[in-house]
């Protein structure tokens, strides 16, 4: 699953998770206000805070501030994961140069030192081969699975594979 698709859901759940504790904490609270009142008239006293058993001490539930505080560190891991770009992953290709002849090892060498390719008139300079001998020598490469020809324009661009 990709790290943005996660990140949605966790953001829904936690959307979710959120509209359930607020109608929590509010029908939690409208049971102590009915229990408040129906305490205040079963004992015959006004209605007084003062006297009232569920309005003694100051006591904060915790248990709504610490699942807040979690459903919002949760929210923001998904909302950091929907953000995210992709990664990708390149790996390095081992190649086995003991089968390649002297000029192809050069050829080769030539590549990996420009990684972004070369075109193959630049290699026939830098190497002083002809054209069709350089051709042939690319097709070997190509066919061995070393390399890969790109056309553009006139000449070709020439890549590790």
């Amino acid at each position: 699953m990709k790290p943005q698709k996660l990140g949605k859901i966790i953001i829904l759940g936690t959307v979710l998770i959120l509209a359930l504790m607020i109608f929590f904490i509010y029908e939690l609270n409208q049971q102590q206000l009915e229990s408040c009142a129906a305490f205040c008239n079963q004992a015959g006293i006004a209605h007084n805070i003062g006297q009232c058993p569920y309005h003694q001490g100051t006591t904060i539930s915790w248990l709504p501030i610490i699942s807040s505080i979690l459903v919002a560190f949760i929210g923001g891991i998904g909302i950091y994961l929907a953000l995210s770009k992709d990664t990708k992953i390149i790996e390095r290709k081992e190649y086995d140069l003991t089968k390649l002849a002297k000029e192809e090892k050069e050829i080769f060498e030539l590549l990996k030192n420009k990684k972004e390719g070369i075109y193959q008139s630049e290699i026939c300079k830098e190497l002083a081969i002809s054209k069709v001998k350089m051709t042939r020598i690319l097709d070997k490469l190509e066919r061995k699975g070393f390399i890969e020809r790109k056309r553009r324009g006139m000449t070709n661009l020439v890549l590790l594979k």
